[in-house]
């Protein structure tokens, strides 16, 4: 048998207010998260970097962030894209295996840090770094993603295509 089961309108208003701040102090620590950029970063330093040859002399690395594409001819390599800074051990490796020609260009498509947060060491290696005007002026200066609980810091002077 059922009994009738009565709540005042004090009782709910209570035990909602509890269920409230118990669902609130839960929330606390996903809040507290790691940001996502932490765990792709991580991720990447240990990634294997595969490599698929198109055609011609053209070849797609992934591994590190977005797509990479290279094109490999006499006068040196070309990349879109740089992938994420981390990875460049494993990506000087898959560079290496598409042949000894230098790399001399290096394309971003845009400012994402899976797309251009290796442009440091690629510089370094040789490449001019190309890029749409606002891809230089979103790298030039400090995003914060609140989504992601990440601040983006400006890169460093060679980090930046001219």
């Amino acid at each position: 048998m059922m009994e009738n089961f009565n709540i005042d309108r004090r009782k709910f208003i209570e035990s909602a207010a509890l269920a409230s701040l118990g669902l609130l102090l839960s929330n606390q620590s996903a809040l507290a998260q790691e940001s996502p950029v932490n765990i792709i970063k991580k991720a990447a330093a240990t990634a294997k970097i595969n490599s698929t040859k198109l055609r011609g002399g053209l070849s797609a690395l992934e591994g590190s962030g977005g797509n990479i594409l290279v094109s490999t001819g006499k006068d040196g390599k070309l990349m879109v894209d740089a992938g994420i800074g981390v990875s460049k051990r494993n990506m000087s490796l898959a560079l290496s295996a598409l042949g000894n020609a230098p790399l001399k260009v290096l394309i971003n498509t845009h400012w994402h840090f899976d797309h251009a947060d290796g442009n440091l060491w690629l510089h370094e290696k040789g490449a001019a770094i190309v890029a749409h005007e606002n891809t230089l002026e979103n790298m030039s200066r400090t995003i914060r993603v609140e989504d992601w609980n990440y601040t983006f810091p400006p890169s460093p002077k060679g980090a930046l295509p001219t």
